[in-house]
């Protein structure tokens, strides 16, 4: 895409800006914050945008997505690339995902300073999900079925390889997360209090020192395309598709079951899991077969599951850690992730699926 400055805050946006990097002559526009509270790395606003003339291949609203402006979340995001990454796959994957995804308009990202901007397709009227209510169980069947065939389209693809920014979930730039991981235990241990029972710290200080080979078995699976943060929040319901998928600054390469793991762990409450948790992941492996796969029966993906629910975890942790402690709906909302994912564990017996 042309080379533009990256304007560093919603302020520093200009009719000139956006002119030139929709190549239309924008003459005014009006930014409205959106989503407050719901992204952690990265802030979202709508743009209402006005042209010289007819301009009728020109959007009128459009959203765009700037970094955090909390420091410690800025940081993380550099570590990991994440900025860069979610550019990367709007402009090279993006119509091809196999899931709805909204149209990049604009895209630009400076891994060295951490600074980003995305201008994209704004996706309303579909409604986005919300992870503190959590996805009722018809919510949770179109997520699967949607990622499944997300999955499907990309299992064991030689165009993963060809994504040379998409790393495995074990690549060394994840490494990062066993450190970061031992470094906030003791915040997320405080912030958790007697929710935390002795086992589940036992188990957690134990993990700590295994983070990455937790990792190394996501990505010794068959792979396929990752989003990696399949959450209510990125979710859209309704619109032009049943489900579209936003926020893939997290994409890797590895086993689906992840995706799955991650969503109904911290997404559903703990009674409708356990009453529709198991046809949920007879439906992603059906879904998976209709789609062309045939090597990934349901018992290795409750295996897979299983697993993947307990490196949940790990994201929890980090999170918990870094959080801006202003962001009330996100203490909230990790608070409630936290207490569905320590009840999942549980229930799911995960802490046998641990590395030796």
């Amino acid at each position: 895409m042309i080379g533009l400055d990256i304007p560093k805050n919603p302020d520093a946006l200009s009719a000139e800006w956006l002119s030139a990097a929709l190549r239309a002559n924008v003459v005014s526009y009006d930014y409205e914050p959106i989503a407050a509270g719901v992204g952690f790395l990265g802030k979202l606003g709508r743009l209402r945008l006005r042209y010289d003339g007819a301009a009728p291949d020109a959007p009128r609203t459009l959203i765009a997505k700037l970094p955090t402006e909390d420091e410690r979340s800025r940081q993380l995001a550099m570590m990991f690339r994440f900025y860069d990454r979610e550019v990367s796959f709007y402009r090279d994957v993006g119509p091809t995902a196999g899931i709805r995804v909204p149209k990049l308009h604009y895209g630009a990202s400076d891994p060295a300073s951490g600074d980003f901007i995305m201008l994209m397709e704004d996706l309303a009227p579909a409604r986005v999900g919300d992870q503190l209510e959590g996805c009722d169980a018809s919510q949770a069947r179109l997520a699967i079925e949607a990622i499944a065939r997300c999955h499907a389209s990309w299992w064991n693809s030689p165009r993963l390889k060809t994504l040379g920014w998409l790393p495995a979930t074990n690549d060394p730039v994840h490494h990062f997360a066993q450190p970061a991981y031992q470094g906030c235990w003791a915040p997320f241990v405080q912030f958790v209090g007697d929710k935390l029972s002795p086992q589940m710290k036992r188990a957690g200080e134990e993990l700590g020192a295994k983070v990455i080979r937790m990792l190394d078995g996501v990505a010794n699976r068959t792979p396929t395309l990752l989003h990696g943060d399949y959450r209510a929040d990125n979710l859209f319901f309704g619109g032009s598709a049943p489900i579209a998928a936003v926020d893939w600054q997290v994409s890797s390469a590895g086993g689906g079951a992840f995706d799955v793991a991650y969503f109904v762990s911290g997404n559903v409450d703990p009674a409708t899991r356990r009453a529709h948790g198991m046809d949920w992941l007879k439906l992603y492996v059906q879904t998976l077969k209709d789609n062309g796969v045939r090597d990934y029966g349901f018992d290795d993906c409750l295996e897979d599951y299983r697993a993947d629910v307990l490196y949940c975890l790990v994201y929890a942790v980090i999170i918990i850690g870094t959080l801006d402690p202003s962001n009330e709906r996100g203490l909230r909302l990790f608070q409630t992730i936290v207490e569905r994912v320590l009840t999942a564990i549980a229930d799911l017996d995960a802490t046998a699926k641990m590395p030796a």
